[in-house]
């Protein structure tokens, strides 16, 4: 089901410490199976664009997939999530919608800073 998923294409740049221009904002529903997929990719070759946001049900399971052409750190700092993804890989992570959540990439290894790809809102 594709429904519901987003796709943004953004490049690595500055280390960023707060919000990025605003984007197009995307509502995301449910599948029957109660998940809310969301997915960000990461292109190192195209300029950073405007944020995108994705409003989702509050208290759904949100499965997050981040793409990235090359090696990169995925942080939510809102979580104290970090996790790796390799040059042309994937990474999925779940978590409750609760609280908004900004999705960072940044070089492998790092803890802080990064650009923001996308951010998880939940529907108030």
């Amino acid at each position: 089901m594709l429904a519901g998923v987003l796709v943004a294409t953004t490049a690595c740049g500055v280390p960023v410490a707060g919000a990025g221009p605003a984007g197009p904002t995307t509502v995301a529903t449910a599948g029957a199976d109660g998940m809310t997929p969301v997915r960000f990719d990461h292109r190192s070759t195209e300029p950073v664009e405007a944020v995108p946001t994705v409003i989702v049900p509050r208290g759904t399971t949100v499965v997050l997939t981040v793409g990235s052409d090359v090696a990169r750190r995925v942080l939510i700092p809102e979580q104290g999530r970090r996790v790796d993804v390799t040059a042309g890989g994937t990474v999925t992570v779940r978590f409750i919608a609760l609280g908004t959540l900004s999705v960072r990439v940044t070089e492998p290894g790092e803890d802080r800073g990064g650009t923001i790809i996308g951010r998880v809102q939940p529907r108030h």
